[in-house]
C-alpha cells in the first residue's frame, strides 16, 4: 500500500502546528498547536486538492469544515493509518449497527 501523505507548507495558523494530507488514501494528519495529533479518514480528494494549491485557504477553517466537523471524515485508529479502504469502516460499523442506510428496490 502507498501512502504518499504531503506537508501543506506556507501557511500559519493559531490553531494548526502541521497538517499532512494524502489524496491517493482520502487522509490527513492534523497536529494542533496544543500537541493532540489527530489522523483522519474519508476526506474529500477534492477538499484535499484545494487546500494543497489554494494558497488563500485558512488552515484552521480548512481542518474544522472537512476534518473535525465534516459527516464523512471519521478519526483514524493506528492500525488504518496509510489503508486506502479505511473509510468502509465507518459504513460497515453503520450497517453492523441498523442504522439507516437507503434501502435498494427489491427488484435491484
Amino acid at each position: 500500500m502507498i501512502s504518499m501523505f504531503l506537508n501543506v507548507t506556507n501557511r500559519t495558523s493559531s490553531a494548526v502546528e502541521e497538517l499532512q494530507v494524502d489524496a491517493i488514501n482520502k487522509q490527513a494528519i492534523v497536529t494542533f498547536t496544543n500537541g493532540n495529533t489527530y489522523a483522519y479518514g474519508n476526506v474529500s480528494t477534492r477538499a484535499i486538492i484545494n487546500v494543497l494549491f489554494n494558497e488563500d485557504v485558512s488552515l484552521g477553517f480548512w481542518v474544522n469544515n472537512n476534518l473535525v466537523k465534516s459527516d464523512r471524515a471519521y478519526v483514524l485508529s493506528n492500525e488504518e493509518i496509510g489503508k486506502k479502504d479505511a473509510y468502509k469502516r465507518q459504513r460497515l460499523n453503520a450497517i453492523l449497527n441498523n442504522e439507516s442506510y437507503p434501502n435498494l428496490p427489491s427488484f435491484v
